[in-house]
């Protein structure tokens, strides 16, 4: 094989065993905040390959980045690290938790935004006491740079969940709407009520109504003999994609992240019909 060859498999073959860390925030990026915590990340951690989810999330939304990290992070392999910092609390005397739950790790402030990783049975939470991998020291206002940030730097180098702090089990859980089955009346046999959960950049109006709580409750249910109801429209069956009806349709779709949305084809959905985080979506089966 030639030398260039060999180079370059085993530059491929270390490249696969990097560490892996995503990183959420509500930063933006106009200012050097998400710089400077990729800096503080590499500087402990310089093998690292780090993926930014992103750093748009409405300033203290944190019911909205646990959203985005519940649907972005089973997508990634056992061993990840996510670093979510959306902390309006920052400075007063919330605590800060490293959690591991599904063979990874997530590490943020104790305010909800890591509700997938708690909402594991096995999930183990700890408390982040320990200074000596904090960055010292450690400002009032920026944990997400000298706390949180160097902490996942030493959870993707291999630290030990005991070398962080304590093990809590009392962590910040969010009280968000779960999908309820109810009796549904002459024309159903059943309703799956749920809500909207986050708008996406196209309009997409994703629900928090998944594969598995659908399939539950409506057995051996063919997806055309569905009726979803969102924003005082009524739509017949579940469609196979986005494009699967003409331009300015609304359908109904299980997305990628494996959750009911509403869309209209070639268009907003959310604007179309009025959507927003919150509003009442309901799925019957039609009789």
């Amino acid at each position: 094989m030639p030398i260039d060859e060999r180079s370059r498999r085993r530059a491929n073959l270390a490249a696969m065993a990097s560490p892996l860390i995503t990183f959420i925030s509500d930063f933006g990026l106009d200012d050097w905040f998400v710089g400077v915590v990729h800096g503080v990340l590499l500087e402990r951690c310089p093998e690292a390959r780090i993926v930014d989810l992103t750093h748009a999330i409405p300033p203290g939304d944190i019911v909205r980045a646990a959203f985005v990290l519940e649907a972005a992070a089973p997508d990634f392999p056992p061993g990840a690290v996510h670093l979510a910092v959306v902390d309006p609390g920052v400075g007063t005397d919330r605590r800060a938790l490293a959690v591991h739950a599904r063979g990874q790790w997530f590490v943020g402030p104790d305010n909800g935004v890591l509700e997938w990783a708690l909402s594991d049975a096995a999930a183990e939470a700890r408390e982040l006491t320990e200074t000596r991998n904090f960055r010292l020291p450690v400002s009032r206002t920026f944990h997400g740079r000298d706390v949180f940030a160097p902490v996942a730097a030493a959870l993707a180098s291999g630290a030990r969940g005991d070398s962080l702090g304590p093990r809590i089990s009392d962590p910040v859980r969010l009280a968000g709407p779960r999908a309820r089955l109810a009796a549904a009346g002459a024309r159903a046999s059943a309703r799956l009520e749920g809500i909207i959960a986050y708008i996406d950049r196209f309009g997409n109006a994703l629900t928090n109504l998944d594969e598995r709580a659908i399939s539950a409750a409506f057995p051996g249910a063919r997806e055309r003999d569905l009726e979803v109801h969102a924003g005082g429209r009524v739509i017949a069956g579940l469609a196979r994609s986005y494009g699967d009806a003409p331009v300015g349709t609304v359908v109904a779709v299980i997305g990628s992240s494996g959750r009911l949305e509403v869309a209209q084809v070639g268009g907003a959905a959310d604007v179309r019909l009025g959507l927003g985080a919150g509003d009442e979506v309901f799925i019957v089966r039609r009789v």
